[in-house]
Formats: C-alpha cells, structure tokens, sequence
C-alpha cells in the first residue's frame, strides 16, 4: 500500500503531542482479536471470558464461546479495517475517562458520518444504528465496554506503555530537527519505505493513498499499525507501532528498572520529562517541590539525559537523545536483562 505525499503534504505531515489511550485501548483490542497470536502481556483470558451481549450490544453474563466480554460493544463495532473515527480519535487527552467524556459528547452528525462511512465498507451490528442516531444509552454502553476492556488489558500497563511511547515521540522530535520530516519517514517502521513521493506500507492493500493536501498526523503507538483510509478524514493519522511487541509480562511498575538505576525520585523525573514539561509541570506530575523537581532535572541533565531551554522566565525540559533511549529500553524491560545476554532486536 502507498500514501502519496504532496510538497504540502510533507510541510503539514506532523508528530502527535502525545499518545490516546481511546487509540491505544482500540487498536490493542484488534492486534488481540485478528493479530499474529495474542498479544503479548495483555490478559488474554480475562479479556475472552465468555459473555453474550443483550440486544442493544451490552454484555451481559451467559456464555457465549469466542465472544470478547469486557470488549462488549467494541469488538463489534471496530474488530477490523475500518475503525470508526470515535473510537481513534486525532487529538490526545491526558486520560481514557476524558477521551470517553469527548465520545460521548460526539455530535450526531459526525457519528452518521463516521458509521455510515464504516457500514459502507463492512458489516456493522444492527444496534450500531442507535449509535448513529446518537442515543445516549448507546454511546454509554460503548464507553462502559471500552473502559471494562481498558481496565483488564491496558491499564495494568499503561504508564509504561506511556513512557515507552513519549521517549519514541522525543526520539522523532529530534530526528525531525535535525533531517526533516523525510528521515522521520524513512525510518519509521521495518515495514514501511519512504520512496518519493510515497510511504510504502507492507499490506495486502495494494491500493494508493492520496492524501491531498492535508498532511498526515504520524502517532506512534503500541501493539499494531493502522492507516484510515476515509476519503473524508480531515487529519488523516497513522498510528504506527512503535513498541509493537512490549514484552509487557516484564514491566512490573512505573519505572521499575529505572529506578535501580537512578533511583525513584529520578527515574519518575526522566519519565515525566518525556512529553516536554516547565519544571512547575514536572513537579505536578511526579509530586515533588519545584526546588526538588529542579534539582533531580539538574542531575539529569548533567548526565546528558534531559536538555534545559529558557521560555521567558520558565525552564522548559525534554530528553536527549540518549534519554530517549534509556527511557525506551528501560520500559521494554531490557535493562532487566542479564549481563552477557544478546539483546532482542529492535523492532521499533
């Protein structure tokens, strides 16, 4: 499969701020449900005990073999190719309570829009039209199965998941400033191609992809890749896997293997400082005084793990390269592995 990139579409192509855990959760509910084997870490069993839904989509407790219980209205209504525009969405909140808040809130318009779009392509449920019509119950029930799912296979491992893809999302930051955005795109993925003017994805779709002048939102994820290929997208947005095998059964808590290294306090600071942060931001999110926020940033810049630059009177932090590195690998757990041993290959 090719997407073709304009010159304007190359000036407009840009990285996501930062990862959805709505994107996240959905597409790790494909990878589990159509990808090569389960996927691994997630808690298979708990995510397939056997459930039938009731009749508007809502999962219930009769047994029903092969049937995705916590997924519920989810695994009917984005199992594959395409996945509804509610359930991906282009702009990230800090939590999945706030992204499901937005679904919820999802005007009528856009939701016929979106499911008659998906409809158009493959079979949808027939309760997916009480969706379309934008009834609440409807929306609720999808927003309960999205969480019910969340809470058994992505929760247990989202913060490291976070970490693993905002040290990705530094690491394209500083790629992008220093080769532009046509190195970020030929060296994004094993199976991708940066050809010009196309990005060639290893797909049984051979179809090509023009994006038309609206650039392309590169949003690296876990688990599985996905390309929408809505004619009417406005921000089309491929979520590529940037961590597509998390050895997650590794990752025991935030920061595990980091902090025998640097310490808790530190390794909390280094993983904090991965989306870019003032240090008032940094010591909001890891609970600590700005004073003792600016000391542990500090130390870690004199590491060459995390760079300081002054915005007006604040001091504004993110990671180095190496930073990035020693974030990415820490939360793939390959700091635990024994001395001697021959690391995985890198796949992302």
């Amino acid at each position: 499969m090719r997407i073709h990139f304009t010159v304007t579409d190359l000036a407009r192509t840009r990285l996501a701020p930062a990862p959805s855990p709505l994107a996240v959760t959905t597409l790790s509910a494909c990878r589990l449900r159509h990808g090569p084997g389960d996927a691994p870490g997630l808690d298979v069993e708990a995510a397939r005990a056997p459930a039938a839904p009731d009749r508007a989509g809502g999962p219930v407790t009769a047994a029903r073999p092969g049937a995705f219980p916590p997924l519920g209205g989810l695994a009917a209504t984005a199992p594959s190719h395409p996945v509804p525009r509610l359930l991906r969405p282009h702009t990230a909140l800090p939590t999945l309570d706030e992204e499901l808040e937005r679904l919820l809130a999802t005007p009528r318009a856009e939701l016929r829009a979106d499911l008659g779009y998906v409809a158009s392509r493959r079979p949808l449920p027939r309760w997916a039209r009480a969706l379309a019509d934008g009834r609440p119950a409807a929306l609720r029930r999808l927003a309960d199965a999205v969480r019910a799912y969340h809470k058994v296979a992505v929760a247990p491992h989202w913060r490291e998941l976070h970490a693993a893809i905002g040290a990705e999302l530094a690491r394209r930051a500083r790629q992008l400033q220093e080769g532009g955005i046509e190195l970020v795109l030929d060296t994004l993925h094993p199976a991708m191609r940066w050809r010009p003017p196309y990005l060639e994805l290893s797909s049984p779709n051979e179809d090509v992809y023009h994006l038309g002048g609206r650039g392309l939102v590169l949003a690296p994820g876990a688990f599985t890749a996905y390309l929408p290929c809505d004619p009417g997208d406005d921000r089309p947005t491929l979520h590529y896997a940037a961590v597509p095998h998390p050895p997650l059964d590794t990752l025991t808590g935030p920061h595990h293997h980091l902090a025998a290294l640097l310490g808790h306090s530190r390794a909390a600071v280094l993983e904090a400082v991965a989306e870019g942060c003032s240090t008032s931001q940094l010591a909001r999110r890891v609970g600590l005084s700005p004073a003792s926020a600016s000391e542990h940033a500090t130390v870690l810049r004199s590491a060459g793990l995390v760079e300081t630059h002054r915005r007006g009177r604040a001091a504004h932090h993110t990671l180095t390269p190496l930073g990035a590195e020693l974030l990415l690998h820490s939360a793939s757990g390959r700091l635990a592995e024994p001395v001697g041993r021959t690391p995985a290959r890198d796949r992302s």
